[in-house]
C-alpha cells in the first residue's frame, strides 16, 4: 500500500478485499520504507555482500603459523 497507493491493485495481486488490505495493511510502514524494501534486488544484496567481504578482509589478523610435530 505505501509504495503503489492504490488499494483495488494491491487487493487483486495480494489475493483478497480491499476492506482486508485497509484493515490489516494499511499505513503499517511508510512510503520511504516501502521504497528501500522494494529496491532490494539479487545485484544490491550481493554487492552488499562484496562490500561487507572486503571490509572484513581488511579487520583479519593473520596468526602465525605453528611449527607441526
Amino acid at each position: 500500500m505505501a509504495d503503489i497507493q492504490n488499494v483495488a491493485q494491491v487487493a487483486l495481486e495480494a489475493g483478497n478485499s480491499p476492506q482486508m488490505i485497509f484493515r490489516h495493511y494499511r499505513e503499517l510502514v511508510r512510503a520511504v520504507d516501502a521504497e528501500k524494501w522494494f529496491a532490494i534486488t539479487p545485484a544490491s544484496v550481493d554487492a552488499a555482500k562484496a562490500a561487507r567481504e572486503n571490509g572484513a578482509a581488511e579487520k583479519i589478523v593473520a596468526l602465525p603459523k605453528e611449527a607441526s610435530a
